[in-house]
């Protein structure tokens, strides 16, 4: 700096700047910016990537299942006879697991559903069991809305014309009693011990009887946890 004596006025001579703010924080900017579009474009694709199949069929991200689908996946399966490789060729956009896991679904549905038996049913049951023996798949085809399970569990448990309703006696008590300590719940095989009587029945009279009336314990279903 130059001071003139004469006049006091005040000179300011250019000086050596030691920081450059303009030529050194608008490249870091850039660099950092540059920095972030690239890990961008790196990712972008990554986010964006279409997974398939082993068929080539794009894998669905959860979608929904539309009522038309369902009918599709329904008449399908009936019509190629569960052969998925050929079902999945009219369902675009899904694969052979999520069909065959929607069609399960469907049939669990079926099994939750309460339903009364008829009479009506009952006699078409008794009649295709004469005719097709335990060929329950088949039985159940004449009886719509129930499954094979359904249908064997109903003739074998409840209108089996073999089956008596009888009441139990101390006899057919000790010997599930004893039969259960020997090997334990296997109901098919005490059943076969007792005149008439279903696997169903003698699990039912072991739980809420047996136990209840020769040892004290109760049905594992009905305790209440402590």
């Amino acid at each position: 700096m130059y001071i003139n004596q004469t006049n006091p006025i005040y000179y300011f001579v250019p000086y050596y700047l030691p920081f450059q703010f303009n030529s050194v924080v608008p490249q870091e900017i850039v660099k950092a910016e540059l920095h972030s579009e690239s890990e961008k474009e790196q990712t972008k694709p990554l986010n964006d990537e279409i997974h398939t199949n082993a068929s080539g069929i794009v894998r669905g991200k959860g979608q929904l299942w539309t009522q038309k689908e369902i009918n599709n996946l329904i008449s399908y399966y009936k019509k190629y006879k569960g052969n998925w490789k050929q079902i999945i060729k009219h369902l675009k956009g899904r694969n052979i697991s999520q069909c065959s896991q929607k069609y399960r679904k469907l049939q669990n549905q079926e099994k939750r559903t309460k339903r009364k038996w008829s009479c009506a049913e009952d006699e078409i049951l008794i009649d295709a069991y004469k005719e097709f023996g335990k060929q329950w798949i088949k039985i159940s085809k004449k009886l719509p809305g129930r499954t094979s399970k359904q249908v064997r569990d109903r003739y074998v448990n409840q209108i089996d014309p073999s089956i008596t309703h009888e009441e139990w006696s101390t006899e057919e008590d000790r010997i599930i009693l004893e039969e259960y300590k020997k090997g334990g719940a296997k109901w098919a095989v005490i059943s076969k011990m007792l005149k008439n009587r279903s696997e169903n029945q003698v699990k039912n009279r072991f739980y809420y009887t047996i136990l209840k009336k020769y040892q004290g314990e109760q049905h594992p279903y009905l305790k209440v946890q402590q």
